[in-house]
């Protein structure tokens, strides 16, 4: 197992580093994980709402996320939130329980954890670079810099013809012969449907989770898609979210593939809080039946008392609320 860096990656971690040479920063990797190779394509800075001293750093989150999916795009294949890395001082190269928090909710985002690495300046610049797994468990790796050892695919850009089309498919989603354009077809956003009702979900935030304390069996299993089906139900049937389900020993993850980006929702039952918690956008929640559909209606009856269209046999034509969210979305044959 080893990294590999773009060299805009690793010319990003040491500008942000330079502009920062007398306090803690940071960053996070875009990228993919291909048979054990974490690649690194770009380092995004940590934003110029980020707290910044010389024992302690703590990201912008909402630049963070806006700059992932507007970098993202510009990339034809899909890239991903794979890790992060900050600056230590002095020599310190061991991560703090603060990091061991931020390490695990990275890890717990997909199945082969994630990379975190740490910088220090003692005299020089070096890096160390760690493999977690979703246990919070570190493995020191090595890495290596270069665009030659990078498979060129991971590398481009989409081309102009490709954005054209993009744009084409978003604003005529139906080709000349009445048909969707292939492998794509309209559906409500569950990245907007999220972004509609996540103030509503504020009372229910959580800060405290630790992925060595989540519950392994089948019964949680069972537990978790009992206590979602409902939700995903009204998704579904009311509102017209498209969405997809796996399922492993430790996680529920809902998702959906756009035209620009794939919005994940991981689902996980904690031992200690002894509740399904929501992992999303970087921030974890208390999960209950009917919680989606609870905070929709909220969403929606706030919306309507401030001048939008009443009715919810009239919902799919309120824009804002649900025309608002349409987006293409892929379609994987043979799945269901």
């Amino acid at each position: 197992m080893r990294v590999v860096f773009s060299n805009r990656a690793y010319a990003s971690v040491l500008a942000e580093t330079t502009e920062k040479i007398k306090t803690e920063t940071g960053g996070l990797f875009l990228g993919t994980v291909q048979d054990d190779i974490w690649f690194v394509i770009e380092a995004i800075d940590p934003g110029p709402k980020s707290i910044f001293e010389v024992a302690y750093f703590e990201y912008d989150q909402k630049y963070t996320q806006h700059l992932i999916n507007k970098i993202a795009n510009l990339y034809d294949k899909e890239l991903t939130l794979i890790g992060l890395w900050h600056r230590h001082p002095g020599s310190f190269d061991q991560f703090s329980s603060t990091d061991d928090g931020t390490n695990a909710k990275y890890a717990a985002m997909r199945k082969e954890g994630a990379i975190s690495a740490l910088v220090n300046i003692d005299p020089k610049f070096r890096i160390t670079m760690y493999q977690v797994d979703r246990s919070c468990r570190y493995k020191r790796i090595q890495y290596d810099v270069g665009d030659n050892l990078i498979p060129n695919d991971l590398l481009k850009f989409k081309t102009p013809d490709r954005f054209f089309s993009i744009m084409e498919n978003i604003l005529h989603p139906a080709s000349s012969n009445g048909n969707a354009v292939e492998g794509y077809h309209k559906s409500v956003s569950l990245a907007s449907f999220m972004k509609f009702i996540t103030p509503m979900l504020k009372d229910a935030e959580c800060t405290d989770v630790e992925t060595n304390n989540l519950v392994r069996d089948e019964t949680t299993q069972e537990k978790l898609i009992d206590e979602i089906v409902d939700d995903l139900t009204y998704m579904a049937d009311t509102l017209g979210v498209e969405m997809s389900i796996s399922l492993d020993d430790v996680y529920l993850t809902v998702y959906q593939e756009a035209i620009d980006k794939t919005t994940k929702l991981y689902f996980m039952f904690s031992e200690a809080k002894q509740a399904i918690v929501l992992s999303y956008a970087d921030k974890c929640y208390v999960y209950r039946r009917k919680l989606f559909t609870d905070a929709f209606e909220k969403a929606k009856s706030e919306r309507e008392q401030k001048g939008s269209t009443t009715g919810s046999d009239r919902l799919r034509k309120q824009p804002g609320v649900v025309d608002s969210m349409i987006k293409i979305i892929k379609f994987k044959r043979n799945e269901e």
